[in-house]
């Protein structure tokens, strides 16, 4: 492994070429406890046209699963931001192609309607990766931080599904958008300056474990 990773920093250097992230499911079965160690498994599952689809789960040491998750990548070219065929770039990769935890869709989480609340942000540099732009973690947690207080309470997060269509970088004034429906929110991020779509997304909740067990 740490040989194919020397080979793509190599062709990375080369071939200006970057990583990026297209769309992540995530799904929580059970938060952790405070101090409580975890375990974190990873894999390349297949190439599916232009990206590269890796798993991840997240799992106690004796093996209870705590969180599961699926995402789509695709290599760009870093000046014409075209995608690049990953059978030539990838090809020794060890995929694990019968190894899926969550089925991965390509398909863009829907577009949230015009009633909607709305919140917004500024990009500061704690916010960017190494290519300069927002991270997916952090637009996750703007859009959580979105909410009301009041509509948090008694929750915790079930699933997240995420389509990244435009990046932000430093200096940018981001807004976020929500729109609940039955079952699940809507929720959408875009740059106050041009109303570029950043990144769209479906959230589900659920009654808090420990909220119940307190109540009980």
């Amino acid at each position: 492994m740490g040989s194919l990773v020397s080979t793509w920093k190599e062709q990375r250097v080369v071939r200006n070429l970057m990583w990026v992230l297209s769309k992540l499911q995530l799904r929580v079965e059970k938060l952790p406890r405070w101090g409580e160690r975890i375990a974190i498994e990873t894999w390349g599952k297949r190439i599916e046209r232009f990206y590269a689809l890796r798993d991840f789960v997240v799992s106690t040491p004796d093996g209870e699963r705590l969180a599961s998750a699926t995402s789509a990548w695709m290599i760009l070219d870093r000046d014409t931001y075209r995608p690049q065929r990953l059978e030539t770039l990838m090809k020794d990769f060890p995929w694990r192609p019968d190894s899926s935890v969550v089925e991965t869709s390509l398909r863009k989480v829907d577009e949230p309607g015009s009633d909607v609340s709305s919140c917004g942000y500024r990009v500061c540099f704690s916010d960017i990766d190494v290519n300069a732009h927002v991270t997916a973690a952090r637009y996750l947690q703007w859009m959580l931080d979105s909410y009301p207080v009041t509509a948090l309470t008694g929750k915790e997060l079930k699933a997240a599904e995420i389509s990244f269509l435009a990046e932000a970088v430093l200096g940018d004034e981001v807004i976020a958008s929500l729109e609940s429906r039955p079952g699940h929110d809507l929720c959408r991020m875009r740059r106050a300056g041009d109303d570029q779509e950043l990144c769209r997304a479906r959230i589900e909740w659920r009654e808090s474990a420990r909220q119940s067990a307190l109540e009980a």
